[in-house]
């Protein structure tokens, strides 16, 4: 059970429909589930449509983050496409946009270069957001500039405005403490992702192999006080998306918590 009565905000990520879902029927199985929040991954403002579009398919689901990726080096283009993007999730409230990249070279890390125009990118970004009262939260992730507690490191170094979008999975993936990731950054966390890994593919949570103990990270988050927003990012699954939705659902709630975001019931 909870250890404390701080009240963590859950969203749901779109991501496990791909990027060219049925939005009606996707939406409709993330709040059938129970969630009452989302994160928009990676959809095309093309196919998400003018807000006038979205807003009736959203409903009562609230939109908590936008999430997109780019390209090592970071290119004025694609700061413009991110800066239009985060325009667009500001009109649905949006507090959070998520960024991820760029892919990583087998043959050798990132240079210093490239980490400092993935840094320059991102403060950039979040300079651009913190005008329109939304956070940019770059994702470490396993097989991109960023992966582990070192880089993580040079990124923030280099950086002011930017946060972070903490993910267990990525940060059990590189060998490395998600609750200690999470008590060295508290001041730069922006949200948070949760998943579970196993046999080389992403699992829903508790049905992982890599130890990643989901009770103490929340707990942790308790503790924090943490007011931002806890995203279950099901990247993949075997089952349908809406079946891993209930299934991540139903993990929740049996560690006690409420999917129910404050001031607001089930629908």
């Amino acid at each position: 059970m909870p250890h404390s009565s701080h009240p963590l905000r859950f969203a749901y990520s779109t991501i496990n429909w791909s990027t060219k879902p049925d939005l009606a029927t996707m939406f409709d199985a993330i709040r059938t589930n129970g969630w009452q929040a989302v994160e928009l991954f990676d959809h095309s403002l093309d196919w998400l449509g003018p807000p006038e579009y979205l807003r009736p398919l959203l409903g009562d689901l609230q939109v908590a983050t936008l999430f997109g990726g780019v390209d090592v080096p970071v290119s004025p283009e694609q700061i413009t496409i991110h800066k239009r993007r985060m325009d667009y999730a500001t009109l649905f409230g949006a507090e959070m946009y998520g960024l991820v990249g760029g892919t990583r070279l087998r043959m050798r890390p990132p240079n210093a270069d490239e980490y400092s125009n993935l840094a320059t990118a991102c403060e950039e970004l979040a300079l651009y957001g913190a005008d329109k009262g939304m956070g940019l939260a770059y994702h470490p992730h396993v097989g991109c500039t960023i992966e582990t507690e070192a880089e993580i490191d040079i990124l923030l170094n280099a950086t002011q405005r930017t946060q972070l979008c903490l993910d267990a999975s990525h940060i059990g993936l590189v060998g490395e403490d998600p609750v200690a990731h999470l008590r060295k950054y508290q001041s730069r966390i922006g949200y948070i992702h949760l998943k579970d890994w196993a046999a080389g593919k992403f699992m829903e949570m508790g049905r992982g192999s890599i130890g990643l103990d989901f009770a103490a990270i929340l707990a942790e988050l308790q503790a924090q006080q943490f007011a931002g927003w806890v995203v279950i990012e099901q990247s993949t699954s075997e089952v349908s998306p809406a079946h891993s939705a209930q299934i991540n659902a139903d993990y929740l709630r049996g560690l006690g918590y409420d999917l129910r975001l404050p001031g607001k019931t089930i629908s």
